[in-house]
Order: C-alpha cells, then structure tokens, then sequence
C-alpha cells in the first residue's frame, strides 16, 4: 500500500513529472537539460517578448496596458514560483515526501488522516478544474475578437498575422507557454497547501497522544501480561516511553516546518506579490466591460482562481499556527497530576518549548494567516484606487 503522500497527491506529483518538475531520486544530466529546457521555452520566453512589446509599444492605450499587466503579474510570478522546482528539485521532493512513511495504529488517528486525504484531493480537483477554466477562457479569449490576435500582445521581428499558417503557429506558441504553466501550478499550489495541512494533522495526531497518555498506557498493559503488583510501575514506565516518542514526533513537525520554509518560502511568496497585481488589474477591468459578456466571464474565473491560491497559503498556513499554539493546551487536559515528578518535569520542558510560536512564512517576511489574506485584499484595493484616480 502507498504512503500518505502518494494517497494524497498521486494526479499532483504525475503532473509534475510531466512536466520534469518532480524528479526520480536519481537525478540523471538529460533529466536536468530537460527540465531547464522547458522552463526556459515555455514559462520565461512569452512573459519576456510580452514585456518587451510593453516597453517598446508606439500606440499603447491604458486599456491595453491594463488587459497585458494582469497576464505579466502572473506569468512573472510563475518565473520565480517554478525556479526552486528546476533548481532545487531533490530537496522539494525530500520535503514532500517528509510524511510519507508514517504509521498509523489507532483508529481514531486514521480518520485524522483519511480526512487530511480526502481534503487534499478535493482540493485538487476543484482547484485543477477552475485553473484549467480559467486558462482555457484565457487562451480562447481572442477567437471573440475581430481580426487575427493573440492573447496577449508580445514582440515579434515580423509580423505574425500576414500569413495564417504563421499566425497559427505563433499563436499556439504563445498561448502554449502560460496554459502549460497554468496547469502545472493547478497542482502546485493544493500540493503545497495540503503538504502544510499534513504537518497540522501530525500535530493533531501529537495533542491527541498526549491527552489520552494514561489511557493509552492502560490500553498497552490490557494488551500484555503483566503481574498486578507491577501494573503502577509499569504504566509510569511505558507514560515515559511515550512521552519520549511525542517529544521525537514533535521535533519531526519543526522540522518539517523548517524544511517547508526552506523550499516553498519564496515559491509562496512570488505568488503573493504577484495575486497582488492581477486582483488589482482584473478587478479594474471588470468596472471597464459590459455587465454580461465572455470577457467579464472570463475575468471572473480568473479572479476567483486567484484568491482561492492566497486563499489555500493563508488558510493551511493559519491552521499549523494554531494546532501548535494548543499543544499546552492538550497537556495541560491530560492526567498529569497523576503521573510521577519524573514525568510532570518532561511535560514542563515539553510544554515550555511549544510556548515558541510555529509560524509559516511567505518570503521569511509575510506571515501565512487569514489576517493576511485580508491584507492582502485591502492592499489591492488601495493599489486600484491609485490606478483608477489616473485613468
């Protein structure tokens, strides 16, 4: 049977691999070239041709401006949301897999994690749906429009409409590289959300082990042969052995958290500061068009696929933060008083290390909450005012 990882994000991690984001654990050269390849061709070439086209542009109005800002915000935070899957591909998939292998015995722990499974999943799914969506409507958008376009205006040293052949070539190059990208970050972004929401489920796992420490014990000694003159005895020595287990299985979470910084920090980051962007522009052009229309259909799935990506960072990122804020909270319920001194000290140094906060951050600067998320919404707005004040 698969590990919780691979129940979880089996259809995320075949995509990456198709798109040479995920590596194999060993890494060969042709691997490498491939995946520099791609990333070059179809997620830095038409972002880079399109902000040319913005900066040497003779007859370029604001409404223009305002459609190609919004695909530039994304497309350039899709440059720096993918460079640490190319470059530091063996440590995001050490980090992924972090959780893979852990067992689960009790029942009640089981359907902590069935549930974090199913959520990932639906979260997938639905998430990979409105992307596919919102790309789709994206790509297709000129096909509305008279004449030959393209859906986004980008530089060329001729010119690409003269001849159909060359139109259509040039056309499916240029929609290609943001609707491969767009996919492939369909899957990112539940995969590392859900990875954070994994982390939350070992400490819930982790609260609940140590709630329940006599209960459990009494459920080992049930399970064994042991003489009743020795039961006391023996249940404070399998408590310490417990504790000792949930003191590693709270190191493993820190770790994790550490480790998630480590890959994903800058990934969630680049996504931020660009949604920033794209809820400004999309929502600036929605008050431009008519009130029923492809085009205001197509900004309003685009615009919702956005907040759902800040929505999934800010959200997983808040539940960590406060599962290990109530760890003490978990200790302090538990049968304490009824253990030996021995064991009361080991959950006070247990209790004082999760007096330190647990906090993920985005770019070691923003802070994964939903009070950043409302920031973030209110920044936006502040941001289309200023533009709407210059048009």
């Amino acid at each position: 049977m698969s590990g919780i990882i691979s129940q979880s994000f089996r259809f995320n991690l075949r995509v990456l691999k198709a798109f040479y984001l995920y590596p194999e654990p060993e890494q060969t050269f042709l691997h490498k070239i491939r995946t520099y390849v791609l990333y070059v061709l179809f997620v830095v070439t038409v972002p880079v041709i399109s902000i040319i086209h913005l900066l040497t542009a003779e007859d370029l109005n604001v409404e223009k401006a305002n459609y190609n800002g919004s695909f530039l915000a994304q497309a350039t935070s899709f440059i720096t949301k993918f460079l640490p899957f190319v470059v530091n591909g063996q440590n995001i998939r050490k980090c992924i897999n972090y959780f893979e292998n852990f067992k689960v015995e009790r029942e009640n722990h089981q359907v902590i994690i069935y549930e974090c499974i199913r959520i990932c999943r639906r979260n997938t799914s639905a998430f990979y749906i409105c992307a596919v969506g919102a790309v789709g409507s994206w790509a297709t958008k000129p096909l509305f429009w008279k004449g030959r376009n393209f859906p986004v205006d980008v530089w060329w040293p001729f010119d690409p409409t003269t001849d159909f052949s060359t139109y259509c070539c040039v056309y499916l190059f240029v929609a290609a590289g943001p609707v491969l990208a767009a996919l492939a970050t369909g899957v990112i972004d539940p995969l590392i959300a859900g990875l954070c929401y994994h982390a939350t489920s070992q400490m819930k796992i982790l609260k609940d082990n140590l709630r329940h420490l006599s209960d459990y014990a009494d459920e080992e000694i049930s399970r064994g042969n042991i003489d009743r003159s020795l039961v006391k005895s023996s249940k404070q020595k399998i408590i310490s052995t417990m504790i000792k287990k949930c003191v590693d299985h709270h190191e493993t979470i820190l770790k994790f958290v550490q480790e998630y910084e480590v890959c994903f920090s800058w990934v969630v980051f680049s996504q931020i500061a660009g949604s920033v962007f794209v809820v400004c522009f999309c929502c600036l052009q929605m008050s431009k068009v008519e009130a029923l229309g492809y085009y205001v259909f197509q900004l309003a799935v685009y615009f919702s696929v956005i907040l759902v990506q800040i929505y999934f960072y800010c959200y997983y990122g808040s539940t960590i933060s406060e599962e290990c804020d109530s760890l003490t909270d978990a200790i302090y319920m538990a049968e304490w008083y009824n253990y030996d001194v021995k064991i009361q000290k080991s959950l006070l140094i247990l209790m004082e290390r999760s007096t330190k906060p647990v906090v993920v951050t985005a770019g070691k600067t923003v802070d994964l909450s939903l009070l950043t998320f409302t920031t973030i919404l209110r920044r936006s707005y502040s941001l289309l005012a200023v533009l709407k004040n210059y048009q």
